[in-house]
């Protein structure tokens, strides 16, 4: 926490003494469209009344003029013998219609466009397409914006650990711990975005994020001879008739996430709005470890501990597609920022578990296992919401909200039911890839442009 309060104090002194202008050359804002600006910069519009007649309607045109008052010369006499036919004479609604202009035909544009700050509709280039954009990105100007994230995960899926355990009628009783109960602190999760866009936002963008470390730990208080292992048990280790009882545990769970992604950016639509796709790597790595304490019932100078440690790693690759949108646009710079990303990964997920028994008896064994397949096949969405403040021509100041949605995920607490760690047996296990992550969070940050 401390961590994540110095980086924002850091970000925030940095937009405070944003640089004067003139040390970098203006450019467009990112995706909102339009020129750089300031609110200097509006221009004073005045708006002139329409004309209108008496009876509401709008004025006829003018008649049109003799020849002989504008100065034209007379028309020539016809020839005996040569038939001359009158000139159709225009009708009234046709002589209107030349001083209505024609509707656009709005197939022939590209329908995306750039707002001015005033609120002008500009529409973008009509060159589309990664290959119009190449050599036209030469023209575009440098996007770097940092951001720094506070996010929060939220707690593995259900799984039963502990269970109380009664020496009389020897036993089990209610659940005491399961492993949704592993709330994380908060980390600070740096942001780096680096683009190259036009006017209208078209372009390449490569982005990457580091979150870690999660962590969280619990305990359950000495009790001798209270507890016992939750069905299934852990690791094909569960309390019996010929087991012992536990009479403390301390568990821990660790978990860091890190994502990049190049994107290419196309402006579709009225408004704008952004149709970006591209690829995105994403690792997620999470440790569980565990220790128990215990002594022998029918034997108290016999104790001992259990060593528990599983850890997982997922590396997932994949295509993405999403939409960047301007949802409100003040016109004097303030606007509002709405992103929807979704894509489908192959993950190569992999665990490998250890369980570890020693008393003073003394005895001792251990047993380990790794499982690298098979492979598994994920989804991620993420989803955001900021708010933008303008510093200067050339800087902004973003606020905003950050989720991320991951499933298809190996999480060690998922591991506990799969794997057979015993003193008796060969160690045998298989991987499983039904977890699912939620990351959220607050973002402060700057963008710049150049």
């Amino acid at each position: 926490m401390a961590r994540l309060v110095g980086i924002v104090i850091f970000t925030l002194a940095i937009a405070s003494l944003a640089m004067p202008d003139g040390v970098l050359q203006a450019a467009p804002a990112w995706e909102s469209g339009g020129r750089p600006y300031e609110v200097s910069d509006l221009p004073s519009i005045v708006v002139a009344p329409k004309l209108m007649s008496a009876d509401g309607q709008p004025p006829l045109p003018p008649e049109p003029e003799p020849a002989e008052e504008i100065g034209l010369p007379a028309p020539a006499g016809v020839a005996d013998g040569i038939v001359a036919e009158d000139a159709e004479v225009p009708s009234f609604t046709e002589r209107l219609q030349e001083f209505i202009p024609s509707t656009p035909d709005v197939l022939t544009f590209d329908s995306a466009v750039a707002v001015e700050p005033d609120g002008t509709i500009v529409p973008c280039s009509t060159q589309r397409g990664v290959l119009d954009c190449l050599p036209r990105i030469g023209d575009a100007c440098w996007v770097v914006r940092f951001e720094t994230l506070a996010l929060w995960r939220n707690a593995p899926n259900d799984r039963p650990l502990y269970t109380t355990f009664d020496q009389g009628t020897q036993t089990a009783g209610p659940v005491v711990f399961n492993a949704n109960q592993f709330e994380s602190d908060p980390v600070a999760a740096p942001r780096l975005t680096i683009a190259r866009l036009d006017d209208c936002g078209r372009g390449f963008e490569g982005s990457y994020i580091y979150a870690g470390n999660f962590f969280s730990d619990r305990s359950l208080p000495t009790v001798t001879n209270g507890y016992a292992f939750a069905p299934p048990g852990i690791y094909g280790n569960a309390w019996g008739p010929t087991s012992t009882p536990i009479s403390s545990a301390q568990m821990q769970l660790v978990g860091a996430f890190q994502s990049a992604e190049f994107n290419y950016r196309e402006p579709v639509g009225w408004g704008a709005t952004r149709f970006l796709a591209g690829f995105r790597w994403f690792q997620w790595r999470e440790k569980w470890a565990m220790t128990d304490q215990f002594e022998d019932p029918s034997d108290p100078t016999i104790s001992g501990s259990d060593s528990w440690l599983t850890s997982a790693m997922n590396n997932l690759y994949g295509g993405q597609i999403g939409l960047d949108s301007v949802l409100w646009n003040s016109g004097k710079g303030m606007r509002v920022e709405g992103v929807v990303k979704a894509g489908a990964y192959y993950n190569a997920a992999s665990q490998s578990s250890l369980y570890a028994y020693s008393s003073n008896a003394p005895f001792s064994f251990d047993r380990t296992i790794t499982v690298n397949g098979p492979a598994a096949a994920s989804f991620v969405g993420e989803v955001g919401l900021t708010t933008v403040f303008p510093l200067r021509r050339h800087l902004d100041l973003r606020v905003g909200y950050t989720g991320l949605w991951l499933t298809g995920l190996a999480q060690p607490t998922q591991q506990l039911s799969g794997q057979t760690l015993t003193q008796f047996e060969d160690p045998a296990g298989q991987l499983a890839t039904n977890g699912t992550l939620i990351l959220q969070g607050i973002s402060l940050g700057l963008e710049g442009r150049w």
